[in-house]
C-alpha cells in the first residue's frame, strides 16, 4: 500500500497515481492499488465521536440509552455506517434490547443496512444515500406509521417518536415533514468529522496534486470533496456516489465519474472507466516490482437534555451535507 511519498518503481509510474481519501490499508485503497494503480492514501478527516473533546455532547447521547431498551422509540434511523458503529461501541446491545422490545430500524444507503446486519439486526426501511437530504424518508415513514390518523379513532393514538442518529454534519431535511405532522423527532449526533490541517497530509500531497502528478482523487464522502478543494485545490475525482457527487461539483471539482456501488468494486469499476491502465501497469504486480522511481516531478498524468420533540437540523447544516451513508467514511 502506498500510503506516503516514498520512491516508486519505474513500472508503477505507468499506473495513474491517485489521491484517495481513506486510510492506507482500507478496502477501497487496497482494492484500487490490487487493481494497478499507483495509491496515495490519506484520510481527510478525523472522527471525533460523542465525549471526545471536539466531538458531541456525551450527555445528549447518554439519555437516550433508556428510553431505547425500554421501546419508547417506535423508530431508530442511522443516517451512515459509522453511526451505527459508534452507537453500538458507545451502548453495547442497546440497540439489540431496543429491537427486542419493538423499535424499528430504518438505515439509509446500503453500507449502513451493511452494518446494521453486522450486529444481527434487520433494517425494517432501507432508503437510498440520497433520502437524507429530500423528503423520501418521511414519506416512508408516513406509509408505515398512520399518523395523525386519516380516519378518525376512538382512541387517540400514541405520538410516534424518531430518533435519528448520525453526524453532527449529517443532513436531515426529509424529517422536516415528520416534525410538521406533529412526530416526535429528534436528530441526535454521536459523532462528527474534523477536518485535516495541510500538516497533516502525507508531504508532498499538496504540491503534487497542484502541479498535475495525480490523474484524480477518490472522493467517498462529501466532507473529503470539501477538505480536497481547501486544502490541495480543484481537480478530478471519482465519487463514491450521487451524495458525494452533488457535493464535489458544489465546491468545483471536475467528476470524471461517479461509482455505480458505494463499494471498493463499485469504485475500481468508475475508476478504471475513466482512467484505464496501459498494459504494461496491468501486468506490473506491485510485489515484484524493484526498481527505483523517478523523481514525481517527471511522473507523467494522464488527462438535547431530555427526550422531546426537538428537530436539531438548521440552516447552518443544510449547507454542509456531511457524512452521509455512502461507504460512511
Amino acid at each position: 500500500m502506498v500510503d506516503s511519498h516514498q520512491p516508486q518503481t519505474l513500472a508503477a509510474t505507468a499506473a495513474p497515481r491517485l489521491l484517495v481519501s481513506r486510510p492506507a490499508g482500507d478496502p477501497f485503497s487496497a482494492a484500487l492499488e490490487k487493481a494497478g494503480y499507483t495509491v496515495v492514501s490519506t484520510p481527510f478527516n478525523h472522527c471525533c465521536v460523542a465525549g471526545d473533546p471536539h466531538g458531541p455532547n456525551i450527555s445528549t447521547v447518554n439519555v437516550w440509552e433508556e428510553p431505547l431498551r425500554n421501546g419508547h422509540v417506535m423508530w431508530v434511523v442511522f443516517a451512515s455506517r459509522r453511526g451505527v458503529e459508534v452507537f453500538n461501541k458507545l451502548f453495547p446491545d442497546t440497540l439489540a434490547a431496543a429491537a427486542k422490545a419493538g423499535t424499528h430500524f430504518a438505515v439509509i444507503g446500503p453500507a449502513t443496512g451493511v452494518a446494521l446486519r453486522h450486529l444481527g439486526l434487520e433494517p425494517d426501511l432501507t432508503m437510498p444515500a440520497s433520502a437524507a437530504t429530500g423528503q423520501q424518508l418521511g414519506q416512508a415513514l408516513r406509509e408505515r406509521v398512520d399518523y395523525p390518523p386519516q380516519k378518525p379513532t376512538k382512541k387517540k393514538p400514541p405520538v410516534p417518536t424518531v430518533l435519528c442518529i448520525g453526524s453532527a454534519l449529517s443532513r436531515w431535511d426529509s424529517t422536516v415533514s415528520l416534525h410538521e405532522a406533529g412526530w416526535d423527532v429528534t436528530c441526535l449526533p454521536v459523532y462528527t468529522m474534523m477536518p485535516l490541517t495541510a500538516d497533516e497530509l502525507p508531504a508532498g500531497t499538496i504540491a503534487d496534486w497542484q502541479d498535475g502528478q495525480f490523474a484524480c482523487a477518490v472522493v467517498t464522502a462529501p466532507s473529503a470533496a470539501r477538505v480536497l478543494v481547501t486544502l490541495c485545490g480543484k481537480g478530478n475525482v471519482v465519487c463514491i456516489g450521487d451524495t458525494t457527487a452533488a457535493t464535489a461539483k458544489k465546491v468545483g471539482l471536475n467528476i470524471s465519474r461517479v461509482a455505480k456501488t458505494a463499494d471498493p468494486a463499485g469504485v475500481v469499476e468508475a475508476v478504471q472507466l475513466a482512467f484505464p491502465l496501459t498494459e504494461s501497469a496491468e501486468l506490473a504486480a506491485p510485489s515484484e516490482l524493484t526498481e527505483p522511481a523517478a523523481p514525481s516531478s517527471q511522473l507523467q498524468t494522464p488527462s438535547t437534555s431530555q427526550p422531546r420533540t426537538s428537530l436539531i437540523a438548521t440552516s447552518a447544516t443544510a449547507d454542509r451535507s456531511g457524512e452521509q451513508a455512502e461507504a460512511g467514511a
